[in-house]
């Protein structure tokens, strides 16, 4: 039976390029492995709908105005978006019974409150490119409360995506390095150091193994 996975892009993925060709990567990976997927954005972009497989299910949340295009700082305008990714992504799980939920960048703060409010836990995958808890990158106590959001994910994410190791340097100290996994983006016309896409597939299946092994009862 297909196991399906839902995928939380990050409050401005619509405006995020390396993000949507990331979500288009993982997206069309887990659908070649025989997965069902569901993507939630906050809107849905041309880009992202023209590389998408047909078979991916894409939802978007609720126009509120004034939070269609949050800024990049941590923002009250980024808190609400977030707000409401994590309202449609429950409506969404209390649906259909995902085996792995999926945040990218802080998306994977609203899938990590999703899987602590869920009524039945379900592990989660944090993905990180342009992550908020780079030091010194924003201040104050907006930022703060973003940084120790999302610090959070990480700690308690079931496995750790990055693209280099010098996105998990921007996170600080305290942190595991064990469940983390550092996947190129499969795009070497980008960049001379990719990975291929067959590399990249391996690599995704390789963690989603890992955060759905079996675990002893305890």
């Amino acid at each position: 039976m297909p196991t399906a996975i839902l995928i939380v892009a990050s409050t401005r993925a619509h405006a995020d390029t390396q993000e949507i060709l990331r979500i288009q990567d993982t997206v069309n990976t887990l659908l070649a492995q025989g997965n069902l997927v569901d993507v939630l954005v906050p809107r849905v972009s041309p880009l992202l709908s023209a590389g998408l497989a047909p078979t991916a299910r894409v939802f978007k949340v609720f126009d509120l105005p004034g939070c269609a295009s949050p800024p990049d700082r941590p923002s009250l305008r980024r808190f609400v978006a977030g707000l409401l990714m994590y309202f449609r992504a429950y409506a969404l799980a209390s649906r259909r019974d995902y085996i792995v939920l999926h945040g990218m960048n802080d998306g994977a703060i609203v899938a990590r409150a999703l899987a602590r409010t869920l009524l039945r836990r379900r592990p989660y995958v944090a993905e990180f490119h342009t992550p908020l808890s780079t030091p010194g990158f924003f201040r104050g106590p907006r930022a703060a409360v973003a940084r120790a959001l999302e610090r959070d994910a990480f700690r308690h994410a079931g496995a750790v995506i990055l693209p280099d190791d010098e996105t998990f340097g921007r996170f600080g100290g305290g942190l595991p390095r064990a469940r983390v996994t550092v996947i190129p983006d499969p795009h070497a016309e980008l960049v001379p150091e990719a990975f291929t896409f067959g590399e990249f597939a391996l690599a995704i299946e390789h963690v989603y193994a890992y955060v759905l092994r079996p675990r002893a009862e305890t």
